[in-house]
Parts: C-alpha cells; sequence; structure tokens
C-alpha cells in the first residue's frame, strides 16, 4: 500500500546538499530522506535515479515491510551490503518490487531527541565496498540534515501559530461586532475553564486546547441572524430551532482552521448534555469530550452571572445552586464539583 501525503515541509538547500553529498561520497544511485512520523516512508528530499526505484517527492510506502521500517524497529543495522544474500531483507517484496541490490541508512534525530525519519542511500547492485564507516559517515550528516530540519520545523510552526491567532482574533472581531456580550464572556470562560482544566490534571498540551475551544466555543453564533442574537425577550421554538444550529457553524468554520482542526469535534458537542438530552447529536456522559463538558460548565456558570438582553444575571450564590442541580443532569459531575471549588477560591481570594 502507499499513501499520497502533503509535505510536512520543502527540503532545504542544505538538505538537499547533504543528500547529495552522500550519494557522491559513497558512491549509491539514489539517496534519500524520508519523514515516518506517521507511520508512512514519505520523502522529502532525493538525490540520484529516483525513478528506477519508483520513489517520489511527497509519496511513500507505509513502514511495514520496507529497510527503513526494519531499521526503526532495530531488526536492521543500516548496512546491507548485498541485499540478495542477507535473510534480513531478501524476502521483502521491496527487494524485488525496486529491485534493491544494496542498502545503508540511519535514522534522523531531531534535537529534542526524538526521530524525524530516515537518511538512506541504495542502489540496484550490490556493493561489497560498504562498511561499518558508512554508517557512521551517514549518522554525522543525519545529525546535520536533522538540525536543519528542526529549524524550518519550528519556522513553519511559528507561521502556523502566527496565522491560527490572527484567524482568531479576525474571528472574534467579526462574532463581537455581531453579538457585543462574546468577546468579554469567551475570555471570562477561558480563565474559568484553564482553571477547571488544571485542577483536573490536564497536561499543558491539553490546557493549549482548552484555552482555544473556550475562546471559540460560541463561533458558530456569527451565523445566527441578528434578531435572534439581540432579541430582547424569551427565543420561540422557531428561534431556538435556529439558535442550536451554532455548535454545527462553528464546528465547520474551526475544522476549517489548520491547527486548530481537531478542536472541530469539541466546538460541536459544547452544548451536549450528560444525560443525552443535549444537542446536536445527544451525547452522553463520556462519549461528550471532556474539554467540551469543561466548557459548557464554565460557559453555564459565567451566562448565569452575567446580564443577558432577555434577562439580568441571578448572582453567583444562584448560580452556584443551579450548578449543583445540573451536576450529573445537564453537566458533568466531576467537571462541576471541579469548577466550584475553583469557585470557591476564587471567592475566597476576593
Amino acid at each position: 500500500m502507499s499513501a499520497t501525503l502533503a509535505p510536512p515541509l520543502v527540503s532545504t538547500p542544505i538538505v538537499h546538499d547533504t543528500v547529495e553529498l552522500a550519494r557522491d561520497a559513497l558512491n549509491m544511485e539514489m539517496a534519500f530522506v524520508a519523514d515516518t512520523r506517521d507511520g508512512v516512508q514519505q520523502y522529502v528530499d532525493i538525490a540520484g535515479d529516483a525513478d528506477s526505484f519508483g520513489a517520489v517527492v511527497g509519496e511513500g510506502p507505509d513502514l511495514e515491510g520496507t529497510y527503513c521500517g526494519k531499521l526503526l524497529a532495530g531488526e536492521l543495522d543500516g548496512l546491507v551490503p548485498a541485499a540478495v544474500n542477507d535473510e534480513r531483507v531478501n524476502g521483502l517484496a521491496i527487494t524485488h518490487r525496486s529491485g534493491i541490490g544494496s542498502y545503508v541508512g540511519v535514522p534522523v534525530p531531531l534535537p529534542d531527541g526524538t526521530t524525524y525519519g530516515t537518511f538512506c542511500c541504495v542502489s540496484h547492485q550490490a556493493d561489497p565496498s560498504l562498511r561499518e564507516r558508512d554508517l557512521r559517515f551517514m549518522a554525522g550528516l543525519a545529525r546535520i540534515i536533522g538540525d536543519e530540519l528542526h529549524r524550518d520545523l519550528e519556522q513553519a510552526e511559528h507561521h502556523r501559530a502566527a496565522l491560527n491567532e490572527a484567524h482568531v482574533r479576525a474571528l472574534l472581531a467579526a462574532l463581537e461586532a455581531r453579538d457585543g456580550y462574546t468577546e468579554e464572556h469567551s475570555h471570562a470562560v477561558v480563565e474559568m475553564a484553564l482553571l477547571v482544566a488544571q485542577e483536573l490534571g490536564l497536561p499543558p498540551e491539553r490546557l493549549a486546547d482548552v484555552e482555544v475551544a473556550a475562546l471559540l466555543h460560541d463561533m458558530g453564533k456569527i451565523g445566527i441572524s441578528d434578531t435572534i442574537l439581540r432579541k430582547p425577550g424569551a427565543l420561540d421554538d422557531e428561534e431556538w430551532e435556529e439558535m442550536r444550529r451554532h455548535p454545527k457553524i462553528g464546528e465547520r468554520i474551526v475544522s476549517c482552521m489548520d491547527g486548530l482542526s481537531h478542536l472541530a469535534e469539541v466546538i460541536r458537542a459544547e452544548h451536549e448534555r450528560w444525560d443525552g438530552a443535549g444537542y446536536p447529536d445527544g451525547l452522553a456522559g463520556e462519549d461528550i469530550p471532556l474539554i467540551a463538558r469543561i466548557v459548557l460548565v464554565c460557559d453555564a456558570y459565567h451566562a448565569m452571572t452575567s446580564d443577558r438582553p432577555y434577562r439580568a444575571a441571578i448572582g453567583e450564590d444562584a448560580a452556584v445552586r443551579e450548578l449543583h442541580a445540573a451536576a450529573g443532569s445537564q453537566l458533568c459531575p466531576r467537571s462541576v464539583r471541579t469548577a466550584l471549588r475553583v469557585i470557591d477560591g476564587a471567592r475566597a481570594a476576593a
């Protein structure tokens, strides 16, 4: 099986020059760098006769059953002078399909200790001259490649983060223009949701997701009409039906944002109820994503303690009683208990 994937980066001149250097120095027919982080040997840079090996930048086979897969699994030391005589690889389909006669390969380490992929040279003919010194030579070059790729990946990540931040700011500004309550409300929900998530012991990478989900939880309201958003009285049944579309709208918006699309299901589920009576999908209990459960509790508390066009705030004491009453029906009991501890701590510190 092969896969065509969007390359995670465009190879840099330094990487390509290093790949060319290895091919020339070892007198091999092809050299390449592959990204294997997703379980696929995706070619990132190739030097030499790629066509005869069926190698194409941006494509590659699944790792299972490949030389690189065996290398990363510790089943191959990376040195294969004569594939046809080597029982470790002579039975592999790729040996015969690609006509591999010799191979030398090493992992590509990143500065943080993880492995990016592999750096390899191959030829159709056996090469009995390959020795341990060639592995050491390749390993030294692989460190150069890893450092260069790390810098490139970091720059790409900074660019994506800046782009995501700009997208979020633009969307919040657009939503603020539709519903002036939303920006203040979203930031209050963020602050409380982060405290609840920390109290629940979520790791730092999940906290970042909590922050974004809490910011964007009402994003779908951008697709709801002003007459409903700003109506001074209670909504009728038809208007509520329209309002209940906003989680799906929010899901569609977030799913189109590179780097944030994994939160689309959280945005969609923010109005699901613990007892299964929520919307849009009627999820219940722990089928509801944890972040959505946290955000819903914090959203409910801040909504109750804030003035809205259709009603006045009910006050903190009354809101706390409402959270107690909703635990196990509308709201996740564990999230409610944790939120109440957060609220008690904030009130004690005030």
